[in-house]
């Protein structure tokens, strides 16, 4: 089977189909440059929250209901709008966006009266209306008198989407082989700025469309109402250099037409659209659809990136991203139509990114479960049943999700039975185990590990600390520590210097011979996946080994040298004949018989010391310590020596063996006499400390050598005893006190300079 972490680093077949059908069918969506109402209904917010300033230079004159109320029902006389115009005449171009089709028959003189007027106002733009903008048939224009005398005509159809919305504007069309433009731009034209114009017709399509940029809501143009201007009571400099449009206002008479930026209100008039396309054109602000292949691309980018975190994120984060692609591309559209323009219609996009989520959900269902029908057989293969576990039936193929993670939960607790069965197996052996992975970090530990290093004062091992860490440490020879580090390097076996497995003997720093072993451990598929290590704690086997030769050495030579000298003695009496048998034969077979007995009893004693079950009761220490002086105070006065306790002692509870106590105290107290010269004083006393209780025995002695020190408490160690004459004894005393005093949670300790004398401090618990 095919390594699983080489399928997730290689891109999924499937995943590829997908990822490509996807952006195929949002590049094909986004080729539109639209969808219909959805994304209409997108433009039109984000036009409305595109709001600018009002040109200052353009000025809408109203006829609005106070006008209407004021002059009379509509239609007005010719006259009264050649007034008009007469007050007109300092602006920049004035639009009169009314139609003048016919001639007045009842007042026959008012259309001179108006033509003068255009004559005189001289930047005059009349209206013309086509039958429709696509490849006009008909035009309706102005009388011949009028047309003649405005500077120019241009027609005001405007464009109406299929939702009755008007959302863009023609700004040129070709009728009968002359190029008709929309009154806005004749507009320009005629108030000296047609280089506006032209930016604005370069800025349209191939059909002379563009987006009307609206840059705010109804009545967001500056309009006065026609009253106001026909009365004088607009001021002449208000005026002056501005782009007039004079439009129908009122109710029931003004063209109103639903726009992008008019939800609220019903709609917005004919002559403010013809506003805003004027607007357009000065602010050089004009709308625009990228072509096909950008508005395509628009699309496909979202669609790809959904992919991608698809691909390469967790489910929960990757639906996050979705999320917020959806959000994000709307907001997209609006600032690039804000700042750039541009209208990229979102549908598309939206459409791709909705659409990425659950096709991707299912793709990865699909592959998960087949994944898990292969695992799950290949587990049946390789995997009995352990515990008594019976053999599951796989699921079939065909049943559903559940029946899937119900067989998947059935093996996972196989697994986890299994994991369990290996881990109190390790857990439950008696050697502290470590297993370490592949780069020498450790993954496992059982609870002798944790006793191991608590012994030795190191915090216990966290999972996934360096192996050499521990090492350094733990082992105290740096050659052992070298090889240990190389097993678990776990290097090729092909290089022959490479121990893949290590047994060797190394001692720790606590002084513990410990037997190490490490083996490697290898991957279903044979590859070195890390190494397992055991720490076999063999010092009592290592001690035992000493205490028997110590043992045979003692009994070699301690006992037998005593007894070879009452041999050698009775030998020499038999030879001179018993009458030459004296006191001093006899004084030296008796010392002799008595040191091989008191080597035999320090000898019973240290074992027992070692050996025996302690029955602890509360003792006071105090009045162990004047006993051991009581019974050791006439050896020390034969030999003129001095022992004195220090008064008063303190009530020194603690709990242990009479016995066992009462034998290290007179030890401590013998050795004090024995190695004490005559006219000397030994001090006994007790004092607290934080927890324990120190006996102190202090001797005016010859001293301890510090290279002496270290061994001092071991079994059949006697230092010093060169310069000290033949005392007797076998090195048991101290290490009997030793033993009995680690065996009550406490220690002995000593301080020693030569040729002052020594301080041996006994510290047991306090009660």
């Amino acid at each position: 089977m095919a390594d699983a972490a080489d399928s997730h680093d290689r891109p999924s077949r499937s995943g590829l189909w997908l990822t490509m059908a996807l952006a195929a069918l949002a590049a094909f969506l986004g080729s539109f440059n639209g969808l219909g109402r959805l994304d209409q209904v997108f433009y039109d917010r984000a036009v409305m929250m595109t709001e600018r300033a009002a040109d200052p230079d353009i000025l809408v004159v109203a006829i609005d209901d106070a006008s209407i109320e004021a002059l009379g029902r509509w239609p007005w006389r010719r006259a009264v709008h050649a007034a008009l115009l007469d007050r007109l005449k300092g602006a920049r171009a004035v639009g009169l966006d009314l139609i003048f089709a016919e001639p007045d028959t009842v007042n026959a003189g008012d259309d001179a009266i108006l033509a003068d007027s255009i004559r005189r106002n001289s930047h005059t733009v009349l209206p013309a209306i086509l039958d429709r903008l696509r490849n006009p048939s008909a035009i309706g224009l102005p009388l011949p008198e009028l047309a003649q005398a405005a500077a120019s005509i241009g027609f005001i159809n405007a464009v109406i989407d299929p939702d009755g919305v008007v959302r863009e504007a023609v700004l040129t069309t070709q009728f009968a082989g002359h190029r008709w433009n929309h009154l806005a731009i004749s507009m320009l034209e005629a108030g000296g700025e047609a280089e506006h114009a032209r930016r604005l017709l370069t800025r349209a399509n191939a059909e002379g469309r563009i987006l009307i940029p609206y840059a705010g809501p109804p009545t967001h143009i500056r309009t006065v109402s026609y009253l106001s201007v026909l009365r004088g009571d607009i001021p002449p400099q208000t005026l002056r250099g501005k782009y007039v449009l004079v439009g129908a206002w009122a109710t029931g008479l003004g063209d109103d037409y639903p726009t992008p930026v008019s939800h609220d209100v019903s709609g917005i008039s004919g002559v403010e659209i013809i506003a805003n396309i004027l607007q357009a054109a000065r602010t050089d602000v004009v709308y625009q659809r990228p072509a096909a292949g950008w508005n395509a691309l628009f699309a496909l980018l979202p669609v790809l990136l959904a992919c991608l975190s698809l691909w390469r994120l967790a489910p929960k984060k990757a639906l996050l991203v979705s999320l917020a692609l959806l959000a994000v591309i709307p907001l997209a559209s609006w600032l690039l139509l804000a700042h750039a323009f541009l209208w990229f219609a979102p549908t598309a996009a939206l459409a791709g990114v909705a659409l990425c989520y659950p096709l991707w959900s299912w793709r990865n269902q699909e592959a998960a479960l087949r994944y898990m029908d292969n695992e799950l057989r290949r587990l049946q293969r390789e995997y009995p049943p352990i515990l008594n576990e019976a053999r599951v039936p796989l699921a079939n193929p065909n049943a559903s999700l559940e029946s899937r993670v119900g067989e998947l939960r059935r093996a996972l607790a196989r697994v986890r039975n299994l994991r369990r069965f290996l881990a109190d197996g390790l857990d439950g052996m008696p050697d502290a185990t470590l297993v370490f992975d592949q780069d020498g970090r450790m993954r496992f530990r059982n609870q002798a590990a944790v006793l191991f290093f608590q012994h030795l004062g190191i915090r216990a091992p966290r999972i996934g600390r360096p192996a050499a860490h521990l090492l350094e440490r733990t082992l105290a020879d740096e050659g052992a520590r070298a090889r240990v580090a190389e097993a678990l390097s776990g290097r090729h076996a092909a290089d022959p210097g490479t121990p893949w497995s290590a047994d060797l003997e190394v001692r720790d720093r606590a002084g513990r011979d410990l037997i190490l072993k490490c083996a490697p451990i290898h991957t279903a598929e044979g590859q070195f996946a890390g190494t397992v290590a055991t720490l076999t704690d063999i010092s009592r086997i290592r001690q035992a080994e000493r205490q028997r030769e110590e043992t045979l050495r003692f009994i070699s030579h301690d006992m037998r040298a005593p007894q070879s000298s009452i041999l050698a003695l009775v030998e020499l009496s038999q030879e001179a004949g018993a009458q030459a048998l004296g006191n001093d034969t006899l004084d030296r077979i008796a010392m002799l018989a008595n040191r091989t007995l008191r080597l035999v009893d320090d000898f019973v004693h240290l074992t027992r010391a070692e050996s025996m079950t302690i029955s602890a009761i509360e003792l006071d220490l105090g009045s162990l310590l004047q006993d051991a002086v009581d019974d050791l105070w006439p050896s020390a006065n034969r030999r003129g020596i001095t022992l004195e306790v220090t008064t008063p002692l303190p009530v020194a509870y603690t709990r242990g063996e009479q016995t066992l106590l009462m034998r290290a105290l007179c030890n401590l107290v013998d050795n004090a006499i024995k190695y004490s010269a005559s006219g000397t004083r030994i001090e006994c006393g007790i004092d607290e400390q934080p927890g324990f209780w120190r006996v102190c025995i202090q001797d005016q002695g010859q001293g301890i050598a510090p290279q002496d020190l270290a061994r001092l408490f071991e079994p059949f160690a006697r230092v010093g005893v060169e310069n000290r004459g033949d005392i007797g004894g076998a090195g048991l005393g101290l290490a009997f006190v030793r033993t009995v005093a680690e065996r009550h949670g406490g220690r002995i300790e000593v301080q020693s300079e030569p040729g002052v004398g020594s301080l041996f401090m006994l510290h047991l618990p306090q009660v």
